[in-house]
């Protein structure tokens, strides 16, 4: 946190994590993410913008707006007002902009149904889930008289922000003791049509968490993993269909929480990827073999020390004195050319799960559910994300894609396991 010498608005450094999504975002296309909560009553926009301005005066990650530097992007402090809007038949559209200038997030309404969309460079999906949690229970304190606790994720208005919600948890925790390469076989992607560049194609898959943990359990694995290898076959069947003429790696991209490893509690982005795959030129894998080598890649990767030399490397490019003195335009260039080479292209899809979200006591009677999606991704490539709530999972697809094949043969799949499967669609 610094201070400017001409003005006292503090300002904040953008974290590792984050310095990618500023300088590859386009004039159509930003890396956004999207959490909602659904009551059990119609949403009134006016409680709701009162909730909002509420949350506000305590998350300081709610009032900063995105700067452009000579060298680098940065956060300031804003008190410019955010309105909450009606939500749109096309969700996580680019944030940024004259619309709503650079603030990094918006807050929408439908029916029932409250969401918060952010831009990847403010917070990750753990630190979106506690804005959504928080905005949530103002919302149903200052309509329905409840007092919600300050447990399970939510912030109350009233309490004193803690520093350690802006802490930059990668430089906190890095140890440096070696650097882990990038380099990867680039994956397959699926091809189809591209649709229109605002367009995206949502489909919602409500399942029993139940009766999908029973059958995790008959295949030794966990839910993520067990999902991570439903999307590995999914794609593997639509690889062989094409039948291209050099098959490539079938890989998913899976966000880990380090929050899980390190004792953090800040709201802002602290995850990294690990890529889990299938290289289908070894031969024909049963579904029984890619739970396997997805299980042991898992496991032999979501470690401290592996992770930790990840985050080292990350932050040795952004570290060295000579790319620090790089003006910010020349970086913007050379960072795009590297989120082509080693984002996106390196993998098929993308699954994240924020696991089983759970709310204080007071506020459960009036939330019918919450869910988690990813913004549609520059390529267009279907992806998926899931959170658990009550007796149910919501396993979310979005792609930029016109065909449904990855997603109608996923879902297809559980049916055939037993698993039944309700699907909602904007399509």
């Amino acid at each position: 946190m610094k201070q400017s010498k001409k003005q006292s608005k503090k300002w904040y450094r953008l974290d590792n994590a984050a310095k990618i999504y500023p300088a590859v975002r386009t004039k159509k296309w930003s890396g956004n993410f999207r959490v909602s909560m659904t009551f059990k009553e119609p949403v009134d926009p006016d409680i709701l913008q009162q909730a909002l301005n509420d949350i506000r005066k305590r998350i300081v990650n709610l009032n900063l707006e995105l700067k452009k530097g000579v060298f680098w992007y940065f956060f300031e402090e804003t008190d410019r007002p955010v309105y909450v809007e009606p939500d749109t038949k096309n969700p996580c559209g680019r944030i940024g902009g004259k619309h709503n200038h650079d603030m990094p997030y918006r807050v929408k309404y439908y029916n029932n149904r409250i969401a918060v969309e952010i831009f990847h460079a403010l917070s990750d999906g753990t630190g979106g889930m506690v804005f959504l949690k928080s905005l949530g229970a103002r919302y149903l304190e200052l309509k329905y008289k409840i007092k919600p606790a300050p447990c399970d994720g939510v912030i109350l208005c009233g309490s004193e922000p803690d520093p350690e919600e802006m802490e930059d948890s990668f430089k906190k925790w890095a140890k440096f003791r070696t650097l882990k390469s990038r380099k990867e076989m680039r994956g397959y992607h699926f091809k189809g049509v591209k649709l229109p560049d605002r367009q995206t194609s949502v489909i919602t898959g409500i399942i029993p968490f139940c009766e999908l943990h029973k059958l995790t359990k008959k295949y030794e694995v966990t839910v993520t993993e067990f999902i991570v290898s439903l999307i590995i076959e999914a794609f593997m069947q639509c690889q062989s269909e094409s039948r291209v003429r050099s098959e490539r790696p079938v890989k998913v991209s899976v966000p880990i929480n380090l929050r899980n490893i390190y004792p953090s509690k800040t709201l802002r982005n602290f995850a990294l990827y690990i890529n889990p795959g299938i290289e289908p030129r070894y031969g024909e894998f049963t579904f029984k073999e890619i739970t396997e080598e997805v299980h042991h890649f898992m496991r032999m990767n979501n470690k401290e020390k592996y992770l930790n030399a990840i985050m080292c490397k990350n932050l040795s490019d952004e570290m060295n004195p000579m790319v620090r003195a790089i003006p910010l335009g020349i970086k913007n260039i050379a960072m795009y050319a590297a989120f082509k080479m080693y984002g996106e292209t390196l993998v098929s899809s993308t699954f994240s799960n924020l696991g089983k979200v759970t709310l204080p006591p007071e506020m459960e009677p009036y939330v019918e559910r919450v869910q988690f999606m990813l913004g549609r991704f520059m390529s267009g490539m279907p992806s998926a994300a899931a959170t658990s709530y009550k007796e149910n999972m919501y396993i979310t697809w979005t792609s930029g894609k016109r065909e449904k094949d990855v997603e109608r043969i996923f879902f297809t799949s559980l049916v055939k396991m037993g698993i039944p499967v309700k699907i909602e669609s904007n399509c």
